[in-house]
């Protein structure tokens, strides 16, 4: 009876084994097809990614001279991005026709970057000379002092050259001015607040006005940094001064005593 129910239980999972046995067939089966579509469409995946890797050296080559164009993109686009906005403005406020957007905009833009290279510039110029300064200090020269303010101020008026070929450039890349004499011409004028001939279009009158008072933002904090060397370096004409009076008693000192000190016996032969 234990053998006929063992041989029963035995029979009854035969099928179930025979099934799972089965289930890897069949799952490959089901896969077969989705290997067949990857395998179908892997040639074209690797064509494209190649010329995808062709065209990346002519991407990064074309880039400078995509940038280069953005500001002209930008001033040519910002009259009519803002000009229901600019109307709706001089609607309320009919004092706003005096200042054009675009002008603001593009304008306050480039002030705040010549304002960022003069804050750059001076921190730069004022950690270099307490540098220098600390080194007089320690070996104290009238010639020293002197070469360090003229250096100090060639490299302000290094920092407000650069602030007219940003304005140039600005100038020149938006398309406001072609030519880069004329741009430069214009900028520095207006940055140095003698003011221009050269008038530009309507829409970008109130630029020259903005390029002055970027002129007068950083001429005043150049004019306060400077005021600042100055009284340091009188400071240290003050130093050298006194360096000199010590050595001038040090060397009376060494003359009197050299001049009081007794002859020495003659060692002559007789």
């Amino acid at each position: 009876m234990a053998d006929t129910t063992s041989i029963e239980k035995t029979a009854s999972e035969l099928p179930a084994k025979a099934s799972a046995a089965a289930q890897p067939a069949d799952d490959a089966s089901a896969l077969a097809p989705l290997v067949d579509r990857v395998e179908a469409k892997l040639p074209q995946t690797v064509e494209k990614l190649s010329k995808d890797v062709q065209a990346l050296p002519q991407a990064v080559e074309k880039a400078p001279a995509d940038l280069a164009k953005l500001p002209q993109r930008v001033v040519s686009a910002l009259p009519g991005e803002l000009a229901p906005v600019e109307a709706y403005i001089e609607a309320k406020v009919p004092i706003m026709e005096a200042l054009p957007l675009p002008d603001l905009f593009y304008g306050g833009g480039v002030l705040v970057a010549v304002v960022i290279l003069q804050a750059i510039g001076l921190r730069l110029l004022t950690g270099r000379f307490d540098k220098r300064a600390k080194i007089i200090e320690q070996r104290p020269a009238w010639w020293s002092v002197d070469l360090l303010l003229g250096f100090t101020v060639f490299r302000m008026l290094a920092l407000h050259l650069g602030s007219i070929v940003i304005w140039s450039a600005a100038l020149v890349y938006g398309g406001i001015i072609p030519g880069w004499v004329p741009a430069a011409r214009f900028a520095a004028l207006s940055y140095t607040t003698i003011g221009s001939g050269l008038e530009l279009s309507a829409e970008w009158h109130m630029l020259a006005p903005i390029i002055a008072i970027s002129g007068m933002f950083t001429f005043a904090w150049t004019a306060s940094v400077l005021v600042t060397i100055v009284s340091q370096c009188n400071h240290l004409r003050g130093i050298v001064r006194e360096a000199r009076q010590v050595r001038r008693k040090a060397l009376r000192k060494s003359a009197a005593a050299t001049a009081g000190k007794p002859a020495e016996p003659s060692t002559a032969s007789e």
